[in-house]
């Protein structure tokens, strides 16, 4: 099982360079863990009211893209993933160029986590995007990126992109592409990772062993129940997918080697750990070496 972290908020009043996304990667790598994940929101809503994990707002992230730019730049093993990036703020043409040459630069150390990223409506519909339309979005613009990666000469007819035939380079150093985890945890979520992608990133699962319940959509059972219809629908689709990985995120503490060991026993390929609020650079070690005395 791969071990790895998810970078802390950039809240307001702390310097970005004070919680640099490269020297985070850097440490992480000296430490021992073998990836790093981070989220996406761009703008924070400050009169609508939001369901779901962000009921206490939005948090503020650095750009996760350009942050992995930074965090590859700076280290030489470690895998560095979006975990997610919201797709239906992005537009794929753009993120398929970024993608590549991260994953290029990297030597094939990038992962393309995305979804909705549990975004509000003003937050997706403030950077021109359709709320109600945002996984028919996000589902097209996979099949944008994997066509602009993988064909030489790639045309396009959809609901939201049309365009004639063109050519992107340079392409990912993965192949046949930069590996895509799919966010969420309802059955069509399963359906969609099953036909489309190559990974699960199941919503943020919850931080005590007591939370991993029948009721938490993504408790240990789930996870089995969750990659045995996966499979099931990659088989209809025809698709080989036997590098397949879940990954989940998880609240470090006292017991994480407990939850490492119950994830792993229920199908998680990697776990990441979140670092608590942070304001420098040392405090992101203090933390560090605190989640791998506990896990690794």
């Amino acid at each position: 099982m791969k071990i790895g972290i998810s970078r802390p908020f950039a809240d307001p009043g702390v310097p970005i360079n004070d919680i640099d996304m490269g020297e985070i990667a850097r440490m992480a790598e000296q430490i021992g863990f073998d990836w790093l994940t981070s989220g996406h929101h761009t703008v924070r809503p400050l009169k609508e009211e939001i369901k779901g994990p962000h009921t206490h707002g939005v948090p503020f992230y650095q750009d996760p893209l350009i942050g992995a730019a930074r965090a590859t730049a700076m280290t030489k093993r470690i895998e560095i993933s979006t975990g997610v990036l919201i797709m239906p703020m992005k537009h794929p043409v753009d993120v398929a160029k970024q993608v590549a040459c991260i994953d290029a630069y990297s030597n094939g150390r990038f992962m393309l986590g995305l979804g909705t990223g549990g975004a509000s409506r003003i937050e997706i519909e403030a950077s021109g995007g359709s709320f109600e339309r945002r996984w028919a979005y996000t589902m097209e613009s996979i099949a944008v990126m994997k066509g602009l990666w993988t064909q030489d000469a790639f045309a396009f007819d959809g609901e939201f992109f049309q365009f004639p035939e063109v050519q992107m380079y340079p392409r990912p150093a993965r192949r046949p592409h930069t590996p895509i985890l799919l966010g969420g945890y309802s059955d069509t979520v399963l359906e969609r990772v099953g036909r489309h992608c190559q990974g699960w990133l199941p919503a943020y699962a919850g931080t005590r062993l007591l939370t991993l319940s029948e009721t938490d959509m993504t408790g240990p059972e789930h996870l089995k129940r969750g990659r045995a219809r996966i499979m099931a629908h990659a088989q209809e689709a025809g698709r080989d997918i036997a590098h397949f990985e879940i990954g989940v995120i998880l609240a470090p503490g006292d017991d994480s080697r407990e939850l490492r060991t119950i994830y792993e026993d229920a199908g998680a390929d990697r776990l990441a750990f979140s670092l608590p609020h942070i304001e420098s650079v040392e405090d992101a070690r203090i933390a560090l070496e605190k989640i791998a005395a506990n896990v690794l």
